[in-house]
């Protein structure tokens, strides 16, 4: 039977550092199997996503840090979270839940759950998490479980339980966390907001988002194995761009990957040949006496039309339109020109595709690469 009364405190006591799990995913499980609990309207409506038919409260149960054994494999499974119950119709359920803030999709805990609850009438599982590419991936993996598999998104949750709160001011709350941490439905950039920028707050809050979400939801395996290494890489603000770093030893052949919103400090025009606009960019940088740039820049002119033929504005080190000395190498695009996807996830994806088309050309044949290590320390 599911609890009458849940508090969510003595909920939250039970976790301890150190139980292998991040405070914020326990503390956002927690909140929710609360809510869930808590809120009728809320409950009735999720289940009914997932069962297809609404179910008997008074036979619910709903648990986490619950233990199964796997006899198969001799070893104890701890689902996120654990509810079962009876269907309107009479027919039992089980839902087995795993949740993700922050960590990455593993495929083999989702079998575990599946062979926990193979074999059970109506057994369905349910993968939840803030990351689209996650749920994309967890999403081709149907086929391979006996259970019913359901793929949601934290921003869908938001919006069922921001529609379902009226009447529960823990869901009211739950709502709020969740808008600040970012677990809403994106807002994508638009060409109005674009336009209007020009240094607002709220605009460049999205330009470090969408850098953020680069960096940790896409693959870097274009770039060569140097800048590949995640304690090199950072997403920063600073000199008019929002974007990546990928840190070169002592900074020379430094890359940065993201967005140009003034070009005061790079002293380029845009890619519409304006001052004010923003662009997708690459860049290389190095000192202007460093040993070795020579060698570099010629890497860079041998790749520089190919490159070109990928789409944007490319410039190098000596063009007259490059007038920062520390710039070797810059591709540019307008941001505008991604903007024709709706949506966050489809207009990261084209910048990325952008992206790996500039870098695939760029290091074909390994000679840009072996130029750039004349800039690290020898031993």
């Amino acid at each position: 039977m599911m609890d009458s009364n849940p508090n969510l405190f003595i909920s939250l006591f039970h976790w301890r550092p150190g139980d292998g799990r991040t405070p914020g995913e326990n503390f956002l499980t927690e909140s929710f199997v609360y809510c869930l609990r808590r809120n009728e309207t809320f409950r009735t409506g999720w289940f009914k996503k997932i069962l297809g038919s609404e179910v008997i409260d008074a036979d619910l149960r709903i648990c986490t840090r619950a233990s199964h054994v796997d006899d198969e494999r001799e070893t104890t499974i701890y689902p996120d979270i654990d509810i079962r119950g009876v269907l309107t119709s009479g027919q039992p359920f089980s839902l087995l839940v795993e949740v993700k803030w922050g960590a990455r999709y593993d495929h083999s805990q989702i079998a575990k759950y599946d062979r926990l609850i193979a074999g059970q009438p109506n057994a369905n599982l349910v993968f939840l998490s803030a990351n689209s590419i996650d749920c994309r991936n967890a999403s081709t993996q149907r086929g391979s479980l006996s259970s019913t598999f359901h793929i949601f998104e934290w921003q869908q949750i938001y919006s069922l339980l921001a529609t379902s709160s009226q009447d529960c001011r823990s869901s009211q709350e739950l709502v709020e966390f969740m808008n600040k941490h970012g677990l809403n439905p994106p807002e994508p950039i638009t060409q109005s907001l674009l336009q209007s920028y020009v240094t607002t707050r709220d605009f460049l809050k999205r330009l470090r988002r969408y850098c953020e979400k680069l960096l940790n939801e896409s693959a870097w395996d274009f770039l060569p194995p140097h800048y590949q290494d995640a304690t090199r890489q950072e997403v920063r603000d600073q000199y008019g761009r929002i974007a990546i770093v990928f840190h070169r030893h002592d900074w020379n052949g430094t890359i940065t990957i993201g967005y140009l919103h003034s070009n005061q400090d790079h002293r380029v025009k845009f890619a519409d040949g304006s001052d004010a606009s923003v662009d997708l960019m690459m860049r290389i940088e190095a000192n202007p006496t460093v040993v070795g740039r020579a060698e570099v820049v010629s890497a860079l002119q041998k790749r520089a039309s190919q490159v070109r033929q990928c789409g944007g504005v490319v410039r190098l080190a000596g063009d007259r339109d490059n007038q920062n000395p520390h710039t070797l190498f810059i591709a540019q695009r307008s941001l505008s020109e991604f903007l024709e996807n709706s949506d966050e996830t489809s207009q990261l994806l084209a910048m990325h595709a952008q992206i790996r088309e500039w870098s695939t050309v760029l290091f074909g044949g390994g000679e840009l690469e072996k130029a750039l290590e004349r800039f690290d320390p020898i031993g």
